[in-house]
């Protein structure tokens, strides 16, 4: 979409979802990196007014509640680098930042806030580096208006640093509809994609489109230097998608990203899908989650598979290629064994239909 005229605009289904995403997971990440890093950073490219139209707080008004909280606790350092486009939506979040400070109990001398106005590339990574960040951890944010706003220099710059993450947002659409017409609008899906593999998008069929951009964004951000990546595709009430991209170099990382996300209250009218899930199911987060989608891509899985899988290769694949979590694998499969949809063996899983083996217990 295009970004919004207004200085504060409301806030819409799938920035609810994510800035709840965002505060779950920023409460896990800010205790583990401030027990092991004198320093580290937050930063956003796109770090729009700090509110919205409701009142409701913006991601780095979020991301401050976190670390504020976070820093009475520790005696380390948290820099927030935020850089903002827009004049007028730059001065707003400052004074939103500067109320939030000088509210009873947020004041921090530990919490460096820098708002710079700019565009995301070059300028973060030039902020970044002018209050010596980028050779801390870092946790940036992304999070543009839906087009191919981030450079790929931008996310190997940030990769260096081997304990750095980012979070970035993209919707499919705006390549789908416009990148095969327009040469401009081509080069920019080249400087985000890091290269013109993405360009056989024009030869997929319409219902294919979405997943082949996610799939070649997830290469690149591989090649970028993100080890692991998580993707989240977020569908709102009236169909529309949009990926929140996730990487990181731990698995860790990836572990604590999904506990976030399946303890997000889903009111805001958004659900996920898994990309792997052949039917491509709409999940709603429930405290007993629907695990049929993990049941067809662990079966997909297996019948692919060259060779017998075990329970933690299992859990471990569940954990890295699919929104579940590793716990919700072994309860699922003792009911595949009860159903007849995997054969188990010592330290051996394949999905047949043979269950005698089953049936003795010897993995459950």
């Amino acid at each position: 979409m295009a970004a919004p005229k207004d200085v504060i605009w409301e806030r819409d289904p799938h920035t609810a979802a994510k800035h709840a995403l965002l505060r779950r997971y920023l409460q896990a990440w800010a205790p583990i990196m401030l027990s092991r890093d004198e320093v580290v950073t937050y930063a956003e490219g796109f770090a729009g007014p700090g509110v919205y139209r409701g009142g409701e707080p913006g991601s780095p008004l979020v991301a401050h509640q976190v670390f504020s909280g976070a820093l009475r606790r520790s005696p380390r350092m948290v820099k927030m680098v935020l850089v903002e486009e827009n004049a007028r939506r730059k001065t707003e979040l400052e004074h939103r930042i500067a109320a939030t400070s000088g509210s009873s109990g947020a004041r921090n001398d530990r919490l460096d806030v820098h708002i710079a106005q700019g565009q995301c590339h070059p300028d973060l990574l030039q902020q970044l580096a002018r209050v010596g960040s980028l050779d801390h951890p870092m946790f940036v944010l992304l999070d543009g208006f839906g087009g191919p706003e981030v450079p790929f220099p931008l996310l190997q710059r940030i990769a260096t640093q081997r304990r750095s993450e980012v979070m970035v947002t993209f919707q499919p659409s705006f390549l789908v509809r416009f990148a095969g017409k327009d040469e401009r609008h081509r080069a920019a899906g080249d400087a985000f994609f890091g290269g013109n593999d993405w360009h056989g998008v024009f030869q997929e069929p319409s219902s294919s489109k979405a997943a082949y951009l996610r799939d070649r964004y997830r290469e690149s951000l591989g090649r970028a230097g993100f080890q692991h990546t998580l993707v989240f595709e977020m569908i709102d009430e009236a169909g529309h998608l949009l990926y929140l991209i996730f990487g990181t170099r731990h698995e860790r990382g990836v572990e604590k990203m999904k506990e976030a996300m399946w303890v997000v209250d889903t009111t805001s009218g958004v659900r996920y899908r898994d990309p792997k899930d052949p039917n491509q199911q709409a999940l709603d987060l429930e405290l007993e989650p629907d695990t049929g989608p993990l049941r067809r891509i662990l079966l997909d899985h297996l019948r692919s598979a060259p060779a017998a899988r075990s329970v933690d290769h299992l859990k471990r694949y569940a954990l890295l290629e699919t929104v579940y979590r590793p716990t919700q694998v072994i309860p699922l499969l003792k009911r595949m064994r009860d159903d007849g949809d995997v054969n188990v063996s010592p330290g051996r899983i394949t999905g047949t239909s043979t269950i005698a083996a089953l049936r003795q217990g010897a993995l459950f």
